[in-house]
């Protein structure tokens, strides 16, 4: 607040403590009335930003060119040239079956004889018998019990007679090696050709650009003093002089 403002509102204040005095039939010496004061603007410019920048990418694609060169089609090899072994036939005399022993078994000779056997000897036992008209248990002696058996006996028991067997002969036809195989090395050069292939010329690369940040000016409108109420002087004829 200015120096002339706090004159003006000691003065407002003195003016309300001495109205009563006034109206009073007292004689006023200053006089002021209240008027209201309003706010004061102004125009303020400022920069803000628009746009924040960043980073843009480029990418460079690569570029290609078409080179010739020398390859090999097919490498050097050896080969082997082989003339087969000649062959003739002959014959000759081989053992068929060699010279053996052999065994023959003559059987046994037997018959069958029949003999009577007992197979029980009776023994004792109990039995109901009726005598005089009474049934008594009474203690018998049972026969003995004979089967007839066949049995085979040897008469002339198994033997072993032994033979010779002469080794037998035959012939056969076999193919015998007249002149071995042979084998000549034979080496074969290598054949080459040219193929065209693609080839990197400069390869694909990315470029960086950097994009500022953009500002611009607006004007903006301010408040420099805020409003209020102020007291100015008055002349009342009469009263105030």
């Amino acid at each position: 607040m200015s120096k002339r403002r706090s004159v003006l509102a000691a003065a407002g204040a003195a003016l309300l403590a001495t109205a009563g005095q006034t109206a009073a039939g007292g004689h006023a010496v200053a006089c002021y009335e209240q008027v209201s004061r309003p706010p004061v603007y102004d125009t303020v410019y400022e920069q803000i930003q628009v746009h924040p920048g960043g980073q843009q990418v480029e990418v460079v694609p690569a570029v290609y060119g078409t080179v010739e060169r020398q390859v090999v089609v097919r490498p050097a090899r050896v080969e082997w040239q082989v003339s087969p072994a000649r062959y003739a036939w002959r014959t000759e005399t081989v053992l068929v079956e060699p010279e053996r022993v052999v065994s023959r078994v003559i059987p046994a000779v037997v018959k069958t004889v029949h003999r009577k056997v007992m197979v029980a000897d009776g023994g004792w036992g109990w039995e109901w018998q009726v005598i005089n008209g009474r049934k008594v248990l009474c203690k018998v002696k049972r026969p003995p019990v004979f089967r007839t058996v066949a049995e085979t006996v040897v008469v002339h028991p198994e033997r072993v007679v032994h033979e010779r067997v002469p080794a037998r002969y035959g012939q056969r036809q076999v193919q015998v090696m007249v002149a071995p195989e042979r084998r000549e090395k034979i080496v074969i050069p290598a054949e080459y050709g040219t193929v065209a292939e693609q080839v990197v010329v400069r390869p694909a690369e990315r470029r960086v650009h950097v994009i500022p940040p953009r500002y611009e000016t607006v004007a903006r409108r301010v408040m420099v003093q805020g409003g209020g109420t102020d007291w100015r002087p008055v002349r009342v004829a009469g009263h105030c002089g």
